[in-house]
């Protein structure tokens, strides 16, 4: 019984994966807009109810890509907490990583952080919750390693950090192409922040 399920688990996941894949594929090669959940299902090979069964609408698309990437943070969270370097370090990489995923593809990244948006400001937004706080963990121990000011509370300076990365990132996907380099100016906006904490 639990291998059938078992393997059922892995063959929608397989599905899932390949309609994400392909409406992936098409975004970059026709443009969001212009691709339409017809074009994914034939790209997938699967039927229109398939696509429905997994995503609502194409827009949920995007909202499982940031979704994967969060499980990817999420595996290695206990090791990443685990090294022997300061907080501080940990949420730079942390937030530059995450900023990364959007610099591979200005176009597709305005779409997912729209899609994001939407979700953002919901405070029983799931995806929204695990993200905030894997961030409050690294905040907490800055402060148990005494690296930041204690007399902060962590859910306040998680608050000011992502606000400020999602600012950063709202600002490039919308201004005139290369008019900053993300990564570069992300690090040093949260560098003054860090700062500003510092104990």
């Amino acid at each position: 019984m639990n291998i059938e399920l078992s393997r059922r688990e892995r063959k929608k996941d397989e599905t899932r994966h390949r309609i994400f894949h392909a409406a992936i594929d098409l975004f970059r090669e026709k443009g969001f807009e212009q691709t339409t959940v017809d074009d994914i299902t034939e790209q997938a090979d699967v039927a229109k109810g398939t696509f429905f069964n997994y995503f609502r609408r194409k827009e949920a698309v995007l909202a499982f890509l940031s979704e994967t990437r969060l499980q990817v943070i999420e595996e290695n969270a206990e090791a990443f907490l685990a090294e022997a370097r300061p907080a501080r370090e940990k949420l730079m990489e942390l937030y530059s990583t995450a900023a990364s995923a959007y610099d591979e593809d200005r176009e597709l990244s305005r779409y997912v952080l729209i899609e994001l948006m939407k979700r953002l400001f919901s405070p029983t937004e799931e995806v929204v919750v695990r993200w905030h706080g894997q961030i409050v963990r690294l905040v907490t121990q800055g402060q148990e390693n005494r690296e930041f000011r204690r007399d902060l509370a962590p859910l306040r300076v998680e608050a000011v950090l992502t606000g400020l990365y999602y600012a950063t990132l709202y600002e490039w996907v919308c201004c005139v192409p290369d008019s900053f380099p993300l990564i570069e100016e992300l690090r040093a906006r949260l560098t003054l922040a860090m700062e500003g904490i510092a104990s």
